[in-house]
């Protein structure tokens, strides 16, 4: 099903690398603390961090089922609310949805999202049965968050969306907020067979404000490890921060931090290149080797493994915010957003 990309939070934001050390969404269907997200998110990592607005806490995988892309996380203490599941027959064609996520969080912050849609299909790629089609807009990140119905409760698991450079390359058009959601009755089936009781319909929250909030609280950031790699946190803007300013990442490892503004001074030569079409007049005035940098942050951003030891010493400039995934050309350029073909197409010219 090769136009079916993963939803992860780390990189650009379309295709999500699947492996550890990335981000994405769970929610929690128990007071208990069992919390429901993607088998993508957490895949291969050694170890599973729930982000809260006070700290952080670990989890740990209770249960699994790869085929269906689902996972079962255990995080004690959970001081969330939770919500109900419900058949997935409770929605049907034009069904008013709800998403809820973190998408990209490195970009947008920690801060809950919500998006709004209908449901378009009752089926996935090549009627696939296991997933509902989704118009809500999300983004990496947002893998493993709740598909809410009217009644407040979850009925799917957002999961993947189109690949617009596939379809773009094979189908010759750019597809338009067409995403998918694994169904909940795979859900319920999981917990079933792992004898994980919790409840299934809950209270019914009607659309609006309190179905929102509901949503809010139950669901958290879950970031995949890799063994020995420090925690992400994302600082929220301090009080006398202007108004749209990008907030800064660090490692919290325990000693030291090492600090680097994603839109400030720093390695980054266009710090939102995956997310704008630059312009010529921005590209044309800098210098071959500003051009070069430029030209392969976006490779990095995507995890590419440089073979070059220039390329090598280019992408530790840039700390913990490198997260080498592949060392395949054609493996990154199946996952670029078509802003970010713009961009490479722009910067080849003038380099």
């Amino acid at each position: 099903m090769k136009p079916l990309v993963a939803m992860l939070l780390v990189c650009a934001l379309l295709p999500i690398p699947a492996d550890a050390g990335q981000f994405g969404t769970g929610f929690a269907v128990s007071p208990e603390g069992y919390v429901v997200t993607c088998f993508h998110v957490v895949r291969g990592a050694e170890r599973i961090v729930i982000h809260l607005d006070s700290g952080y806490l670990d989890a740990k995988i209770v249960a699994f089922d790869p085929q269906n892309d689902l996972a079962v996380l255990k995080v004690e203490d959970w001081p969330g609310r939770y919500l109900g599941l419900s058949s997935s027959r409770e929605v049907t064609h034009a069904s008013e949805i709800l998403a809820a996520g973190f998408p990209d969080p490195s970009v947008l912050g920690r801060n809950p999202k919500i998006s709004t849609g209908i449901v378009n299909a009752l089926s996935g790629v090549r009627d696939d049965p296991r997933y509902v089609q989704i118009s809500a807009p999300v983004q990496p990140g947002n893998s493993g968050g709740p598909l809410l119905s009217p009644s407040g409760r979850a009925v799917g698991v957002v999961a993947s969306g189109l690949n617009s450079m596939d379809r773009m390359t094979h189908g010759g058009y750019l597809p338009q907020s067409v995403n998918f959601a694994i169904k909940s009755d795979l859900v319920i089936a999981l917990l079933k067979s792992a004898s994980i009781s919790v409840p299934k319909l809950g209270t019914r929250t009607p659309s609006g404000p309190k179905q929102v909030e509901r949503a809010i609280g139950s669901i958290a950031l879950i970031e995949a490890l890799r063994k020995n790699e420090p925690v992400f946190r994302i600082s929220p803007p301090a009080a006398n921060q202007s108004p749209g300013v990008t907030p800064r990442l660090f490692a919290a490892s325990g000693g030291s931090a090492e600090t680097i503004s994603s839109n400030g001074p720093g390695p980054w030569v266009f710090p939102d290149s995956h997310l704008r079409s630059l312009k010529s007049p921005e590209v044309e005035c800098l210098p071959k080797e500003t051009l070069w940098r430029a030209r392969n942050e976006i490779y990095l951003r995507h995890g590419f493994i440089f073979p070059t030891a220039e390329g090598q010493r280019f992408a530790n400039e840039f700390g913990s915010l490198y997260r080498p995934v592949t060392n395949s050309v054609d493996a990154v350029k199946r996952q670029l957003s078509p802003v970010e073909v713009h961009n490479l197409q722009l910067i080849n010219r003038f380099e």
